[in-house]
């Protein structure tokens, strides 16, 4: 079976396509719209959904070329309905249940944060072992920080998350405090591992949220930060490297104390984590031994998309929905069908 899965639950225009007998992803697209949004200091839903609607039709005719296959030879089409912006998931929903329509396939829905959270599984592409299970899995990004434990591959339960900023989005609003341009988490990422002592990341005592267990809180961090601010110079490098620095190690500390926590709780001795933020080098170093996609595997893309419809598949689970099937922008149920 050859699936062609689509993702635009933000700000990428993403497509893929994944061969289940051979266990082969045949083209795996991604079209950022980053620079659409720079001005802005942040997405907007509007531009995004806009964005979309001139960059999903050229991701996906790029990866149905790199493949070599036309739409026709597409068996089954999938498209990420929830969660994410509303408007975005909606172009994404409508292009694809169009596409497949148009040459009679079936087309089925899958959740994102789903999508995320087996993204690990995507070494068995390149014949590589998956992490093994149970897993305590942590997908964070600039929308979500959600803890997981996945006892097997359709088994696994929501432990809790974040009460209120995403740890990307802590980054986010910390860089846009300091002046520093979007996206700011990279930035501070390369910047602090190139530039940073050891003195840069710890002095300031930015504070580490005590929250009830699974669960984070990213808001009193950003109120400090933006009180420091207040007291600083901002035209002084040194000091918005230490700025930056400090405010990296509490998100990164915060983080990582809880899912230690979460593994010691539960006797679970896999930890994997998963969206944008995993890219980060600082927490990679932070926790040595977990399990990590590769950097573009942790952003948003479609090749997760479909090693999840591609599971789904050889457990006979990929059912064909109706057309008047809808996008919801919360992060609804867990399961795709």
């Amino acid at each position: 079976m050859k699936i062609l899965a689509v993702d635009t639950s933000c700000d990428e225009s993403c497509a893929a396509i994944i061969d289940t007998t051979q266990w082969k992803l045949l083209a795996d697209v991604v079209h950022s719209h980053v620079d659409s949004m720079k001005h802005f200091g942040g997405v907007v839903p509007e531009i995004a959904s806009r964005e979309h609607l001139k960059g999903l039709p050229l991701a996906t005719h790029e990866a149905l070329e790199t493949a070599k296959l036309i739409p026709s030879s597409i068996d089954h089409y999938i498209v990420t309905n929830r969660p994410g912006l509303i408007g975005a998931l909606l172009v994404g929903l409508s292009f694809t249940k169009s596409l497949a329509f148009s040459v009679s396939k079936p087309f089925s829905t899958l959740n994102h944060i789903e999508a995320h959270l087996f993204s690990p599984l995507l070494t068995t592409l390149d014949g590589n072992e998956a992490p093994p299970f149970p897993w305590i899995a942590c997908v964070v990004s600039g929308g979500h920080t959600e803890i997981f434990h996945v006892e097997s591959f359709f088994k696994y339960t929501w432990l809790g998350g974040t009460l209120d900023d995403a740890a990307g989005e802590a980054f986010d609003k910390v860089g846009k405090l300091l002046k520093l341009p979007y996206p700011a988490g990279p930035k501070i990422d390369q910047w602090v591992r190139e530039s940073a002592t050891a003195e840069h990341r710890t002095r300031y005592k930015f504070p580490r949220a005590k929250t009830k267990v699974h669960t984070l809180s990213f808001s009193g961090l950003k109120t400090a930060v933006a009180l420091e601010v207040k007291k600083s110079d901002l035209s002084n490098s040194n000091q918005v490297l230490a700025l930056a620095a400090s405010a990296q190690e509490a998100i990164l500390d915060a983080l990582v104390e809880k899912l230690l926590q979460t593994q010691k709780l539960l006797g679970v001795t896999t930890l994997v984590l998963t969206g944008g933020v995993a890219c980060n080098s600082r927490l990679r170093e932070k926790l040595p031994h977990a399990h990590f996609p590769i950097p573009k595997h942790c952003t948003d893309n479609a090749a997760m998309v479909a090693l999840l419809a591609g599971y789904y598949a050889k457990h006979d689970r990929l059912i064909a929905e109706p057309w008047n099937t809808t996008a919801y922008p919360s992060l609804n149920t867990m399961g795709g069908n």
